[in-house]
């Protein structure tokens, strides 16, 4: 009995000096834990694929507003959109551009020659040092032109659908 109590103790000192010496370490998923269910806010993810919690950062044109509607519409349970930066395991940053005037809504819009609305998004770690995908997009619609939506809601729609690609959902 004396042996038992003694080689908890131990485990206990130990486990209590690793956690003294890197208080983000989080102990190995069991091999009966559901894949996912092991994840904390505090851990640093390396690869798209483990991003689960992501914070919108403010873009150009009201784009981030256009991308957290299309990430709750085609990621719904895949990812969960968060208020603060230091909750997310992921940092989305971006910019966007929106052509102006008649000119570019008839050779744009209406003819579907080139983009009247453009924007390129970031996904970083959560520290912000990591790059884990770049991509951009734009609002051009060959067929239908007229028909269809454009815009920066457009621009979000192409990039959240890229975005679902490269996680492989």
């Amino acid at each position: 009995m004396r042996f038992l109590t003694f080689v908890c103790a131990t485990a206990l000192v130990t486990a209590a000096a690793i956690y003294a010496q890197d208080p983000g370490f989080i102990p190995p998923m069991p091999k009966n834990a559901k894949k996912g269910q092991a994840k904390s806010s505090g851990h640093s993810v390396t690869t798209l694929a483990e991003v689960q919690k992501i914070y919108v950062d403010k873009m150009d044109n009201n784009l981030d507003q256009y991308v957290k509607a299309e990430l709750m519409k085609q990621l719904k349970g895949r990812i969960t959109i968060v208020t603060a930066p230091e909750d997310a395991d992921g940092i989305m940053t971006g910019v966007s551009e929106q052509e102006k005037g008649t000119g570019a809504k008839i050779t744009g819009r209406y003819l579907g020659l080139h983009d009247v609305a453009t924007g390129s998004v970031t996904v970083l770690d959560r520290s912000g040092k990591n790059v884990l995908w770049v991509e951009e997009a734009g609002d051009r619609s060959l067929m239908f032109g007229m028909m269809r939506r454009g815009g920066q809601r457009k621009v979000a729609d192409r990039l959240v659908h890229k975005l679902k690609k490269a996680m492989g959902v």
